[in-house]
């Protein structure tokens, strides 16, 4: 039988992987690769093991169907986000084997043009929070768990005076944060490329 720690990272989990699926990045990231389900699960149920390992989950009222991955820059463990990235490319290789790995590194190296997760230090030298994951289920979707999940995050980033950054691919998504107080600083883009990230700032008010 599992204990509630196992049953809560297999929630999010399933959670995150939905959220994956959706989003601009996998979608090209997983072009032309079989079974794209199963890898995302995969992935996800490793992201969401070190989340909750690294105290970076938080998990809205106790249920796992709306959750928000981020951290102080104090708390940023750059070994076990190395360790992360080593565990999700041996799991990528068990998943889809060689082939559909030579396609998934022509697909990485791509995208990859247009990510950036070190963009913020050009406009912030020093503390920080960051913002990786938000994810809501479908079924919670347009109840305010977003609103719910985000507020504690900029409350505490008001309290510390520290800016909020986050990156995203998914264009829909800038006029929500920008709806939280968050400014677009920058588009990366490359020609040929479809997809963009959308780099965006929330400064506290009395910075």
């Amino acid at each position: 039988m599992k204990n509630y720690h196992e049953q809560i990272i297999e929630s999010v989990a399933a959670v995150m992987t939905d959220s994956f699926l959706e989003d601009p990045g996998s979608v090209a990231m997983l072009d032309g690769i079989r079974n794209p389900e199963d890898l995302m699960q995969a992935h996800s149920l490793l992201h969401s093991a070190h989340a909750f390992q690294t105290r970076s989950l938080n998990i809205l009222d106790n249920d796992p169907r709306a959750f928000l991955v981020g951290y102080d820059s104090l708390h940023e463990n750059k070994a076990k986000e190395r360790n992360l990235q080593i565990k999700i490319i041996l799991k990528t290789f068990s998943c889809i084997g060689l082939k559909n790995l030579r396609r998934m590194v022509t697909n990485s190296r791509r995208i990859s043009k247009v990510l950036n997760l070190s963009w913020h230090r050009d406009y912030i030298k020093g503390r920080h929070y960051r913002i990786k994951i938000i994810a809501v289920d479908k079924a919670l979707r347009g109840s305010g768990a977003f609103r719910r999940l985000i507020a504690p995050v900029l409350e505490y980033a008001e309290r510390e005076k520290i800016p909020v950054v986050l990156e995203t691919l998914n264009p829909t998504n800038v006029g929500l944060y920008e709806h939280f107080g968050f400014t677009l600083v920058k588009t990366i883009t490359h020609p040929g490329i479809e997809i963009k990230q959308f780099c965006m700032i929330r400064y506290p008010e009395e910075a």
